[in-house]
């Protein structure tokens, strides 16, 4: 019942949407002006720096942007990331299909993780710092 009231009002604004155009309104009683003859030369150029005066402007607005985000967070825009990467992906072993073990580095501990099937798992985490002066 609802869907089919639905689907009548969709119909009804369709409707009115398209026979309007038809009867013309106040649109169709004034006439567009007929367009000036210009050089070909003088157009050709004038659109070129249009398009160049487009990209500078958002350009410029990307950047200005990008800076504004940087203020705010110290420099670090989010939609970059940061260019301190603090964890790396020292090894990864595969065990099976979907089955693997990764050895992973975060700031100064290594971390041996279990990855099955979308789920990670810890399996130890090792102090890379006591494990060099140890050698």
């Amino acid at each position: 019942m609802i869907r089919k009231q639905a689907i009548n009002r969709c119909i009804y604004i369709l409707s009115a949407l398209i026979v309007r155009p038809s009867f013309g309104g106040f649109i169709a009683a004034s006439p567009l002006p007929l367009p000036t003859p210009k050089s070909t030369q003088a157009t050709h150029w004038l659109g070129l720096w249009e398009v160049c005066f487009a990209l500078l402007v958002i350009a410029s607005l990307i950047f200005t942007i990008r800076w504004i985000f940087g203020l705010m967070n110290d420099g670090k825009t989010p939609l970059i990331g940061s260019k301190q990467r603090n964890i790396q992906i020292i090894e990864r072993k595969p065990l099976g299909g979907r089955q693997s073990l990764l050895l992973v580095r975060c700031r100064d501990t290594e971390v041996l993780l279990h990855q099955s099937k979308g789920r990670l798992t810890t399996l130890c985490a090792v102090d890379s710092e006591n494990e060099e002066n140890s050698k």
